[in-house]
């Protein structure tokens, strides 16, 4: 074979270092002397007798590089090889582990694993599976070359451990891992007696464990990201739950065949949302916007090859037992512990409310002030016209659902405060919001008095130096019969809601927006605007989109987007305010990116990259369903005038609600522009306002588009999505009448 392989010229290539080989072995079994250059000969010619050194040990071919190695044979090579090993593994060990074969599927982190094994000859048989072909892209944590594009992953790791060592029996699956071919993967010609999961399949991830724990056989997992490593003795604990019980009622068959963006929330159930490092949390979120997949980095990758093979080795010598999930994170083990800078660190901001409960005592105080100065009561009413006039105010929408009132009743007189404790946020510039919230409550109180045959007379700020005084409403005898459209007015107070469904875009008649013109016009100053053009409605998207984008990548946005989320209805429930995240519709894994967003240090990263994009999908994706954007406007901008503009909103609601029409308010750009102009970019960094103000003169742009007013002259207060969309599946909650109602 050797002559035939010179003379056919398949061998290009004839490498012979047999004497160095041979040095090193009579060295090794001679580690007690110091040998000189001529007893290294004498113990050669010893050992050839009488063979000649190119008839002594095997001829290795190597077809794919056309190279031809004269090596040591199988025992000698190994013994050599394995030399330095000595005593962290001895020689007893090295051949226990010689007859150990692990099974590895996933060969981009899982490359590094398979050499790392294979140097330090953990066993005897690999057993390699992956179905793709290394990619350019592969190679910032591939150990391979160029030449190597379009070569099956499987390929370039058999290749190269057979370089370092052509007695290391390798099986390769160039299908991947798969139902067909599972078993012989775990059990020909004797079972495995280890496996190494590091692929990307979340089906394969979970079958693979189902049969690694029915044949007894320990699970080994390496994430690369803080040095994650994850150990299921499943040889000592046949009933373990897979993935430590993470991947429970996790069908194999719902994952399988799913996107990269779609797997993020069951892979971070598996691996654990708080666990991961904040770089990997800010990538995560960029997953289908700047980047096509997570990243990995040639040293974790590398990293994770060393902590897989010292776990493997250990587990096959039985020199340890347990299961568990484990973290080497080089950031935490070697870093700055004491940071030295020039200039002092800036204290982050914090969203701390700086108002103070808003006490029933405090609100008597200021009810025995209004008496002093308004002598005259209200006609008193009976307890279940007050009870329903209070639930009618108490259902009025608000910003994040923070529902900033209390009130009060005496003397015929009912009592709106401004709980600025349960309002304040960095968003609300100037109140703006809550005073927006308490002029809708005002408004379904004015609604459920004319139900109830009452006419209701309010001075609105009738304390001018005590502000959190809203109103005081009196009521009176209706003169008029109460209409069958009052009526409905006032039962739509309850069913009116904020609806977030998505749905395809639908016209709806001019009609719908002549007539809710009409409404708001009686709410003077208030005007409205409206668009159903598409084209402008794209350009609203994205500018809604980005003033989003503004105020999650804002530390003190951030903070207080999170502090109205409500995860789940368990939560909703205890506090009986905020947002219910079930109530938007997005999908899981947009859920779970929510989730990984959570953490304002990843954010934050984004921030300084200019990224964030995936902030803007969900306005993005409701502007797309809309039939249109309606936008109230007032011509000056103060409480009085934003209270109306609330009462405004607030029939224009419940109208819309009427025509079985879905809204959506979107405040981020009211919010954020009024800052802007009225307060000058107050808490505003330069490059924010630089960035808000041109993305008010595209707002301003499509504003006064085919309008008849002056749209330079108004400030925008309400903006909010009208489509024709599914039925909300609930209501947000209110916070129990007690909290919010008292009387004397």
């Amino acid at each position: 074979m050797f002559d035939k392989l010179i003379g056919e010229k398949e061998a290009w290539f004839i490498h012979d270092e047999i004497y160095g080989q041979l040095q090193e072995l009579v060295k090794s079994e001679h580690p007690s002397l110091k040998l000189k250059p001529e007893d290294y000969s004498t113990l050669i010619s010893q050992r050839l007798g009488d063979r000649t050194i190119k008839e002594y040990g095997v001829w290795v071919y190597y077809p794919w590089s056309r190279r031809l190695v004269h090596l040591l044979d199988e025992d000698e090579f190994i013994e050599v090889r394995t030399n330095r090993n000595r005593y962290k593994i001895t020689r007893e060990e090295q051949k226990t582990l010689s007859r150990k074969k692990i099974g590895i599927v996933g060969l981009s982190v899982g490359q590094s694993i398979a050499l790392t094994l294979a140097m330090e000859r953990t066993c005897g048989e690999l057993r390699l599976a992956d179905f793709d072909t290394a990619e350019l892209s592969n190679l910032n944590r591939i150990r391979t070359g160029v030449q190597n594009l379009g070569v099956k992953k499987t390929l370039i790791a058999a290749r190269e451990i057979l370089e370092i060592d052509p007695f290391i029996k390798i099986r390769i699956y160039n299908d991947g891992l798969n139902e067909e071919n599972m078993d012989h993967f775990f059990t020909f010609d004797g079972k495995l007696d280890l496996f190494v999961e590091v692929c990307d399949g979340l089906d394969i991830k979970i079958e693979s464990r189902y049969k690694a724990r029915e044949l007894q056989i320990p699970v080994v997992m390496d994430t690369n990201d803080r040095g994650m490593l994850d150990v299921e003795r499943f040889d000592l604990e046949p009933g373990r739950d897979i993935l430590h019980g993470l991947a429970n009622g996790l069908d194999p068959k719902n994952v399988k065949g799913l996107t990269n963006e779609e797997k993020v929330p069951y892979v971070l159930r598996l691996i654990g949302a708080d666990t991961i490092s904040t770089r990997m949390k800010a990538s995560m979120l960029e997953v289908e916007q700047s980047i096509n997949t997570w990243p990995q980095l040639a040293s974790s990758v590398t990293l994770g090859g060393a902590l897989t093979t010292d776990v493997c080795r250990r587990i096959l010598l039985d020199q340890y037992h347990e299961s568990g999930r484990y973290y080497v994170d080089l950031e935490e083990l070697v870093g700055d512990k004491d940071p030295k800078s020039e200039v002092a660190p800036v204290p982050a901001p914090q969203l701390v409310n700086p108002y103070s409960a808003l006490e029933w005592s405090d609100i008597r105080r200021s009810v025995d002030e209004f008496f002093e100065k308004y002598e005259d009561d209200g006609n008193g009413i009976a307890d279940h016209h007050l009870n329903a006039l209070v639930d009618a105010g108490i259902a009025a929408p608000s910003a994040g659902n923070n529902q900033p009132w209390k009130w009060y009743y005496r003397n015929g007189v009912l009592f709106l405060f401004h709980d600025k404790i349960q309002s304040w946020s960095w968003g609300d510039y100037y109140e703006m919001g809550s005073h927006i919230s308490l002029g809708s409550a005002l408004e379904n109180v004015r609604l459920q008095a004319e139900a109830l045959g009452l006419s209701a007379q309010e001075t609105v700020f009738p304390l001018e130096h005590n502000p959190t005084m809203i109103a005081a409403v009196r009521f009176f005898p209706l003169a008029e019969p109460i209409k069958q459209s009052t009526l409905d007015l006032a039962r739509h107070i309850f069913i009116r809601n904020t609806n977030r469904r998505l749905a395809k875009r639908i016209q709806l008649d001019e009609s719908f927006y002549d007539e809710m013109g009409r409404i708001v016009s009686l709410f003077d100053p208030v005007k409205l605007y409206y668009t159903q053009d598409e084209t402008e409605l794209d350009e609203l998207a994205d500018i809604i989109a980005e003033c989003d984008k503004v105020r999650l990548l804002n530390e003190l946005g951030h903070e207080e987007f999170y502090h109205e989320i409500r995860w789940n209805k368990t939560d909703a429930d205890k506090t009986r305010n905020g947002v219910e995240l079930d109530s938007v519709d997005i999908t899981a894994s947009e859920k779970a990116g929510f989730k990984v967003a959570q953490d304002w240090n990843a954010v934050k990263l984004l921030a300084q990259w200019d990224k964030g994009d995936a902030f803007k999908k969900m306005s993005l994706d409701g502007i797309k369903s809309a039939s249109g954007i309606v936008i109230l406007t007032i011509p000056e901008f103060n409480h009085s005038t934003l209270i109306q503009a609330g009462r405004a909103a607030e029939r224009a609601w419940i109208f819309a609600n009427q025509q079985h029409v879905a809204v959506h308010p979107m405040l981020s750009t009211a919010f954020f522009f009024n800052r802007l102009t009225h307060g000058r970019g107050q808490d505003l960094p330069q490059h924010v306002a630089d960035k808000l103000s041109l993305l008010r003169q595209r707002f301003l742009k499509v504003l006064s588009a085919g309008q008849k007013h002056d749209t330079m002259t108004q400030h925008e207060v309400f903006v909010m999505k009208v489509a024709i969309a599914p039925d909300a599946d609930s209501r947000s909650l209110r916070k129990h009448k007690a909290e919010l109602f008292n009387r004397d």
